[in-house]
């Protein structure tokens, strides 16, 4: 950048995008701490969130149809709307689908391993797909810098390394340890990535990703300062908000709300002061997780005045009995 001042914002807005860079890591850690303790299993969530992939593509393009038609060039475009997850978008889902059908299988061959074997799988894992890769900045295992439904079985098995070591976890981890371990890996990163940026003249992003061995241990200790905290207030409203985090995810990713509305219409921040910066950023993101969220819960509502949700369960029994059935038993 030309100015300090310029360098600074440019620093500041980094910094910010490097801390939530662990979240996809977060999310793919959390399905392992709350899926391996599982004694049953079912499809009902899969089926579930392939309807509200389809329901939200279907609203949303119809609405942009009747109050915007003119973002639309040709019919291509309307297609794409309507079946964005066939053609790149909703990655995380498209990949989390099949580890939640596959989960009871993966959940059998980790059990199987000691807490010590599990480990090693953790640390070997962690070595060859995320350490070396990063280190060499070679894509060797075609992981897509972690845009790949094995990069999340990677993460589901060291989410569930953690959920059985949880009491050793607690023991060792203070949450202001936790806190200070974030802060100094974000920092590094972002001075890695200023060095190399002013070094060679280019926008580096080394180290920077989802499959990058630090924004890792940035999602490992957020999951453990998480599991530290006691929510005594409000707990249904908590409650109701995690279950609408998929909705948010699929609203504000669906290719004519990202694409249209969000994609390059919040530069203006970067005029900003920089101390305003960050206040104004997670202010937004606030707002907006807060009201896709009040959208998912009246979504939820509607399944089930629509009887959507019972249609669904007795759907995915059928299923169940078919994929599931001796190992719910056991």
């Amino acid at each position: 950048m030309s100015t300090v001042g310029n360098s600074l914002k440019y620093g500041m807005i980094w910094w910010l995008e490097i801390c939530a860079y662990c979240s996809v890591d977060l999310f793919a850690l959390l399905s392992g701490w709350l899926g391996i303790r599982k004694k049953r299993y079912s499809t009902y969530r899969t089926l579930e969130l392939i309807t509200i992939v389809i329901c939200y593509c279907i609203v949303i393009t119809l609405v942009f149809c009747i109050v915007s038609p003119g973002v639309f060039e040709g019919k291509m475009d309307i297609i794409k709307g309507l079946i964005p997850y066939l053609l790149g978008r909703y990655w995380y889902i498209m990949c989390y689908i099949p580890i939640a059908i596959l989960q009871p299988f993966l959940n059998k061959m980790i059990l199987i391993l000691s807490e010590n074997q599990h480990k090693q799988l953790c640390i070997l894992s962690v070595l060859l797909f995320s350490v070396l890769p990063n280190i060499l900045n070679r894509d060797y295992f075609a992981f897509n810098d972690g845009y790949s439904f094995i990069w999340l079985v990677i993460c589901y098995v060291i989410g569930a390394y953690l959920k059985r070591m949880e009491d050793i976890i607690y023991k060792k981890s203070k949450k202001t340890k936790d806190i200070f371990i974030f802060l100094v890996c974000s920092i590094l990163l972002l001075i890695g990535k200023t060095i190399i940026d002013f070094t060679f003249n280019v926008d580096s992003q080394y180290f920077i990703g989802y499959t990058s061995p630090i924004t890792l241990l940035m999602a490992i200790v957020v999951l453990a300062f998480m599991g530290k905290l006691k929510i005594r207030y409000c707990k249904d409203i908590v409650k109701k908000m995690s279950t609408a985090a998929f909705d948010v995810y699929i609203i504000h990713c669906h290719i004519l709300i990202f694409d249209v509305l969000i994609k390059d219409h919040f530069k203006w921040i970067s005029n900003m002061q920089i101390f305003l910066i960050p206040i104004t950023i997670i202010c937004l993101v606030v707002i907006l997780y807060l009201l896709l969220t009040l959208i998912g819960i009246i979504r939820e509502q509607l399944f089930e005045k629509a009887h959507f949700n019972s249609a669904l369960k007795r759907l995915s029994s059928k299923i169940d009995d078919i994929l599931y059935v001796e190992i719910n038993i056991n």
